[in-house]
C-alpha cells in the first residue's frame, strides 16, 4: 500500500470496513480524504444474515443451493434481502461513478465479500446471470483499472501475500464436495491490505485511468 499514492479512500458504512480503510491508509505520507458510500456495502442478507451454512440450508434450501453451492449464483436472492443482480448493478454503478469523479487517481475502497465478488464479475465481463464465485480471503486485495469511458480492466485479484498463512481465512471457501471457486490470478506483489478483497494499488497514469 505504501507504494501507491492514494488520493481518496472510500468505505462502506459498516464499522469493519471503516477500520480496514483506516489501517490501509496508515502508510500514506499525506492526508487522504475519506468518504462513506452506502453503495459499496455488503449484500443485504435479510432473514439469513448472521446464520451459518447449516442454518441457511435449513431456512432456505433454494438460496443455499443457488448462492452457497454456486449452482445458479446470479439468480439467487436472499430471503427478505437483496438479489445478486441488485448487488451487481449497485456495485457497478457506484464504483464507476466514483471513478468518474476521481478520474486518473488511485482510490482505495474498503468493501465486502459478496459486493466485491459482484464488481469483479462485472470487471471480468461476466453478466450477472452467469456470476462466478471468486475465491477471496479476508483482507485480500484486488485491483481494477477503469478507463475514462468506464471500461474496466482487472490488474490482479485476491492478493494476500501480506497475510500470514495461519491467519488466512475465507468464509466463502467451498467445503468438501461443494463446487470449487475461481482461483485468483495475476497477483502483483506490491499491493496492500483490504477488508475482504478491497480494491487498491497503482498510481495516476498518462491515460487518465482510475485505479480502484
Amino acid at each position: 500500500m505504501k507504494r501507491a499514492s492514494v488520493r481518496v479512500g472510500v468505505t462502506s458504512p459498516l464499522q469493519r470496513a471503516k477500520k480496514t480503510l483506516e489501517y490501509a491508509l496508515a502508510s500514506q505520507k499525506h492526508p487522504v480524504p475519506v468518504i462513506v458510500v452506502p453503495g459499496v456495502t455488503e449484500i443485504d442478507f435479510g432473514e439469513v444474515d448472521g446464520l451459518t451454512r447449516e442454518e441457511i440450508r435449513e431456512k432456505d434450501p433454494e438460496f443455499y443451493r443457488q448462492y452457497i453451492l454456486n449452482v445458479d449464483r446470479g439468480h439467487s436472492k436472499a430471503p427478505g434481502g437483496e438479489s445478486l443482480e441488485q448487488v451487481y448493478c449497485r456495485m457497478r454503478d457506484t464504483i464507476l461513478e466514483i471513478a468518474r469523479e476521481h478520474q486518473g487517481e488511485t482510490i482505495v475502497i474498503a468493501s465486502h465479500g459478496t459486493a466485491i465478488q459482484s464488481f469483479l464479475n462485472f470487471a471480468s465481463g461476466i453478466p450477472w446471470q452467469e456470476m462466478k464465485h471468486f475465491l477471496l480471503y479476508n483482507v485480500s486485495v484486488s485491483c481494477v483499472e477503469i478507463d475514462p469511458d468506464g471500461t474496466p480492466h482487472i490488474v490482479f485479484v485476491g492478493d494476500r501475500h501480506h497475510v500470514p498463512e495461519d491467519l488466512a481465512f475465507c468464509y466463502s471457501k467451498p467445503q468438501a464436495g461443494e463446487p470449487q471457486a475461481v482461483e485468483p490470478k495475476a497477483v502483483e506483489p506490491q499491493a496492500g491490505a483490504g477488508d475482504h478483497g478491497t480494491a487498491v494499488s497503482g498510481t495516476e497514469n498518462e491515460k487518465g485511468n482510475s485505479r480502484v
